[in-house]
């Protein structure tokens, strides 16, 4: 496989246009998708937005922003997605112990057999993903302080309010984030509970991989909105990798269309953990400094996300705060209203678009199909 470093840090993979994903059976069967649009809580596609006065002072024709900036009426972010359907498999699995139970169970029997059980939901949090959990253990039926939170005492006093609010239990850990995540891990043990998190360890592999799974109908919704078939390119954040992850799966899966997507990722210079394990060729942890993008501030990928993407991925670059900052701005100019998640992306196109060499070397002509997917909006943090 031929890999290229180029200039300003632009690492590009020619191969990877050929590279061929396995998408699991819930995904290549739309099973995660009826899934997602069966729920009560489901409104809808996010929304596709187009940005004129981008297109034309980039020279493009065809410009998208995909908001994912909120889910689920007023849940911050994609994640609800992927947790939901991590929730969903993490009960089965967890019923399933005892009497097995059909994979293929309707969401209401999942919740009588869940609540008759009293399943215990478990996560760690320091921003708002203790309130999507709890908000979603609803669907489940995991209510009330079934569904325990812990989070670290120094977070803000309004993380622990929106758990409450959902009537859940907010557990005060008297430690930082690690530690947190420690005492939920050994509580979920003491009382058979299921664990939410996106990240995985040696021995908790499965519901992060369920996460992942969900986070398919993004771009199934996407294919929709376009019309039946991909963009050309679509320009993904990365953190830990679970996203990008996802959308290679997606998009490098045999297509009856022949299209093929290329897939442009971007972190932060501070914190560009995928950047640097592809120019390296092997998976790398790098030490993490300040930066606006909290929601990308990761020292390392995800490992069972990191063959794919090292595969999948057409293109990777950097950008720092102040770039970023400039692109919230432009998009803003667009009535459009992101947080530095969201204007990474923008930043990524326009530094990929400055070299005309590299402009035509990807592929980047004017007549392209581009969608930059925005993660965040103007006040959300998702851990």
């Amino acid at each position: 496989m031929s890999t290229t470093p180029l200039s300003r840090g632009i690492y590009t993979n020619p191969s990877a246009s050929s590279y061929s994903s396995s998408p699991a059976e819930a995904i290549s069967s739309n099973t995660v998708f009826d899934f997602h649009t069966s729920l009560p809580t489901y409104t809808g596609p996010s929304e596709l937005i187009t940005l004129p006065k981008l297109v034309t002072s980039l020279h493009l024709k065809n410009l998208y922003l995909k908001d994912e900036s909120h889910r689920f009426s007023d849940l911050p972010s994609f994640k609800p997605l992927g947790l939901s359907w991590g929730i969903r498999n993490g009960i089965i699995d967890e019923l399933s112990e005892e009497t097995p139970i059909s994979p293929t169970i309707s969401l209401s029997d999942l919740a009588i057999k869940a609540k008759d059980a009293q399943m215990k939901l478990i996560a760690a949090s320091d921003g708002k993903l203790g309130q999507a959990v709890a908000r979603l253990g609803k669907l489940f039926g995991v209510e009330g302080i079934n569904t325990r939170i812990f989070i670290p005492v120094d977070a803000e006093e309004s993380v622990k309010e929106a758990v409450r609010k959902e009537g859940a239990e907010a557990i005060v850990v008297e430690g930082d984030f690690e530690e947190t995540v420690r005492e939920a891990w050994l509580h979920s043990v003491a009382v058979d509970g299921v664990l939410v998190d996106i990240d995985e360890d040696e021995n908790y592999e499965d519901i992060p991989r369920w996460i992942v799974e969900g986070y398919s109908t993004i771009f199934k919704e996407l294919d929709t909105q376009l019309g039946g078939k991909g963009p050309d390119w679509i320009i993904v954040p990365v953190g830990i990798g679970g996203l990008a992850q996802a959308a290679v799966t997606h998009y490098k899966a045999p297509r009856l269309w022949g299209h093929v997507t290329r897939i442009l990722t971007v972190e932060p210079a501070a914190a560009a953990s995928l950047h640097t394990s592809l120019t390296k060729g092997e998976i790398s942890t790098v030490e993490v400094g300040e930066t606006m993008m909290k929601g990308m501030k990761y020292g390392t990928v995800a490992k069972a996300a990191w063959p794919i993407l090292k595969e999948g991925v057409d293109a990777s670059t950097v950008v720092d705060d102040a770039e970023v900052s400039k692109a919230v701005e432009k998009l803003k100019g667009e009535g459009v209203d992101v947080g530095p998640c969201g204007g990474a992306v923008l930043a990524a196109l326009e530094d990929v678009l400055k070299d005309d060499e590299l402009r035509k070397e990807l592929g980047l002509g004017e007549d392209v199909t581009i969608v930059l997917i925005s993660t965040e909006g103007l006040a959300s943090k998702v851990t």
